[in-house]
């Protein structure tokens, strides 16, 4: 493994190519999250695949729910949206609770989350590096790869985090990066959130998808978090003024319920959000 990854990181820089370009990467990471839904219930337990795509210093990451979702978009015809063809591509997504995708580049030490609630398309950018880890010499095995501890904090949670040197990418799940080596595993010390690694494959055929984010209105973290969280919060209402009409049997009990369900998802991964 080691013999094959080191001249990849050793050219471990690409230009991220502005706004619109063909990205190509080459391995996958996955791994399992578990979290907890509602910080006051520990048996609000959840837990998604999520995947991490590496190429030459960019990366892309997401729930599994949501690369499946964009893979079968890319494969529809343009010109065909009827309800049928909708119904059948949910039919065969996996369920997700996170609908962003996160980009990585390394090269100019910058991270973009993009995400379409509802009908917004909206992006925000941040510094790459975003936690001052702390190296330990604890180590460990995972998934017959040798780890080596590190501890930091980001977003109001303290984190401990193990990577493998062996795998020379400075990455990991979420925005989580900079690490001498892939996170294969990162919990917080509530264990809130806990990622997993399940699988590492150099893919047979390389993955290129076209990074286009022209039509997405860059915002604040904090804007796009409001949008959402009003969005989860109340989507009848959402949908009744882009003029979308569902006839309901009672829609104030479905409003007071969704509210209800809304109120039970508070323990966002981020607690704090500069």
């Amino acid at each position: 493994m080691k013999s094959i990854l080191m001249p990849f990181f050793l050219c471990f820089s690409v230009i991220f190519y502005a706004q619109k370009t063909d990205i190509q990467y080459s391995y996958k990471a996955t791994y399992n999250l578990e979290y907890q839904e509602d910080s006051t219930d520990q048996n609000s337990i959840k837990s998604e695949t999520v995947v991490l795509y590496l190429g030459e210093g960019v990366s892309r990451y997401s729930s599994l729910g949501k690369a499946v979702k964009d893979s079968l978009t890319e494969t529809l015809d343009p010109s065909n949206k009827s309800m049928a063809e909708f119904y059948r591509i949910r039919s065969i997504t996996p369920e997700t609770d996170f609908h962003y995708k996160i980009f990585k580049n390394h090269n100019d030490n910058e991270l973009i989350l993009a995400e379409k609630v509802f009908k917004d398309k909206l992006k925000y950018k941040q510094t790459l590096n975003l936690m001052n880890w702390e190296i330990e010499q604890e180590t460990k095995e995972v998934l017959g790869y040798k780890v080596q501890k590190a501890s930091g904090s980001f977003a109001g949670r303290e984190y401990e985090a193990w990577f493998s040197p062996e795998l020379p990418f400075s990455d990991g799940p979420y925005k989580f990066a900079g690490l001498p080596g892939l996170i294969l595993e990162i919990s917080d010390l509530q264990d809130h959130y806990h990622f997993t690694f399940s699988a590492f494959q150099e893919l047979e055929k390389l993955v290129s998808k076209t990074l286009n984010l022209d039509d997405y209105k860059e915002v604040s973290q904090q804007e796009l978090d409001q949008v959402r969280n009003d969005y989860k919060r109340d989507p009848l209402t959402a949908m009744n003024n882009a003029g979308i009409t569902i006839e309901w049997n009672d829609e104030a009990k479905a409003k007071r319920e969704l509210s209800e369900a809304h109120k039970n998802r508070n323990n966002p991964i981020e607690l704090q959000t500069k």
